[in-house]
């Protein structure tokens, strides 16, 4: 079960937040130390430039064992909560809260790959 706010793809920490979390779907999560947070980049999703159905956005983050992946809408307000150290966790939402909120993010899909040894 998500604690994430009602029709919110992201939860932040009033302070430090010592882990990022990525709900996956309703049974899966899986949880990062934001100490091994390396690098992160926002940038434009190079699949959704020629099809506007798909997310427009890419967030890509570096931790010491995986390298992870969202895909969205306005992820500049989540690259601002990892800048700041108060991003939490992170979930994906249905199609239809898109645009329910025109100035929150929206994330469609999180892909977590391990580093291998």
């Amino acid at each position: 079960m998500s604690t994430f706010p009602k029709d919110a793809c992201y939860q932040t920490a009033n302070t430090y937040a010592a882990c990022i979390e990525f709900h996956l779907d309703e049974h899966r999560r899986r949880g990062f130390n934001s100490s091994q947070l390396i690098t992160f980049a926002l940038d434009p999703n190079p699949d959704g430039e020629d099809d506007k159905n798909l997310p427009p956005q890419k967030l890509s983050l570096t931790f010491s064992t995986a390298d992870v992946v969202v895909l969205g809408w306005r992820l500049g307000l989540i690259a601002d909560y990892l800048r700041d150290n108060k991003l939490s966790a992170i979930g994906i939402l249905p199609k239809r809260y898109a645009e329910l909120e025109r100035n929150a993010a929206f994330i469609s899909a999180i892909t977590i790959t391990p580093i291998e040894k």
